[in-house]
């Protein structure tokens, strides 16, 4: 079996960096940071935007939460229905950045995430994924950028979804989910000893794309796992 896992601050490119040595590798990719965002959205839709302990228990046996692959695209299902689209909203990546701090939304986002890193070839994107759900992967991926690179590029996917927003605005957003994800008590984001550091500052996609593959080709070898 072959377990990637990158961890990396919002805006980093996560996600498309997974979905490039996907590709490459021929492995499954499982965005972690969905199974939060579809947790943010069932508060968000219920109005409950202050997230406590209390909160996350009275609600978490009524968040059903199932991952499906159309044609390699990840699908996610809140409660029987298709919230793909709707949880890559800011509002919603905020409220996943709040539940996120939570204990017990957090063991469930690892419990669902093992399983499957159990059951296939797979490469694993979120913010605890080197040091908690994936913490013997064959290799292991933390990728930053400065802030206000990431936040220009999350400006852009924004408007490029046909919405509004305002560069500064989405700077201080991120800089506060910056500081949730490595301040939160339980399981914070952290880069581990073992991890390859890649910074994109001054990176294309593609660039970063073939600078990782280069690295998991390497690891995958010397483990004797290459395909």
């Amino acid at each position: 079996m072959i377990n990637i896992a990158v961890d990396g601050f919002s805006g980093s490119g996560k996600g498309e960096l997974c979905k490039g040595l996907s590709e490459k590798l021929n492995l499954k990719h499982l965005d972690t940071g969905a199974i939060l965002r579809a947790m943010g959205l069932y508060f968000y839709e219920h109005g409950i935007f202050e997230i406590s302990d209390d909160i996350i228990l009275k609600h978490m046996d009524n968040i059903l939460i199932k991952i499906d692959f159309l044609d390699d695209k990840q699908i996610t299902v809140l409660n029987g229905k298709d919230v793909s689209t709707e949880i890559r909203k800011e509002e919603i990546g905020q409220m996943a950045s709040k539940v996120a701090v939570n204990e017990k939304a957090m063991k469930k986002l690892i419990e669902i995430s093992r399983n499957f890193a159990e059951n296939y070839d797979c490469i694993l994107d979120g913010r605890n994924i080197t040091s908690e759900v994936l913490p013997d992967a064959d290799v292991k991926i933390f990728l930053t950028a400065s802030l206000e690179t990431r936040a220009l590029r999350r400006f852009n996917e924004v408007i490029g979804r046909g919405n509004e927003a305002e560069l500064e605005s989405v700077k201080a957003s991120l800089a506060e989910r910056d500081f949730r994800d490595t301040h939160r008590d339980f399981s914070p984001m952290i880069q581990t000893p073992d991890s390859f550091l890649v910074d994109n500052t001054n990176m294309t996609i593609s660039e970063t794309i073939d600078f990782c593959f280069s690295l998991a080709k390497e690891k995958l070898a010397e483990a004797g796992k290459l395909k």
